[in-house]
């Protein structure tokens, strides 16, 4: 199945707009905090407005479950036949994403209730 010239234009633009964007927010990220070190202007109130990377070590395992079942997906409509112009394999991938965001947000709710 082949995408129009135009949606594949559309998504290689935003990859590389968001791209860009997480890079200038690094930088700019950077240099703030540098500036509020070199002023000594560091107390625990400007530390939990920049945040101090420890908001969730869970992250990784996020994106990594969702990307996990959203392939899983793509996989089952490999040997599942259906219409071209069909809406069946858009909801057989949300169904999919879905299930890779409720067993991380059951693993993070379960982590929780231990500490």
């Amino acid at each position: 199945m082949n995408m129009p010239e135009g949606v594949q234009a559309a998504i290689v633009l935003g990859v590389i707009l968001f791209g860009i964007a997480r890079i200038i927010k690094t930088f700019t990220d950077y240099y703030l905090r540098k500036k509020l070190v070199e002023l000594g202007q560091v107390d625990e109130k400007v530390s939990n407005v920049l945040g101090n990377k420890q908001e969730n070590y869970y992250a990784s395992l996020k994106w990594g479950m969702i990307v996990f079942f959203g392939g899983l997906g793509l996989i089952l409509l490999e040997f599942i036949s259906y219409d071209v112009d069909s809406p069946f394999p858009y909801g057989v991938e949300a169904v999919f994403i879905a299930t890779g965001f409720l067993l991380y947000y059951f693993i993070m709710r379960k982590d929780f209730v231990k500490s």
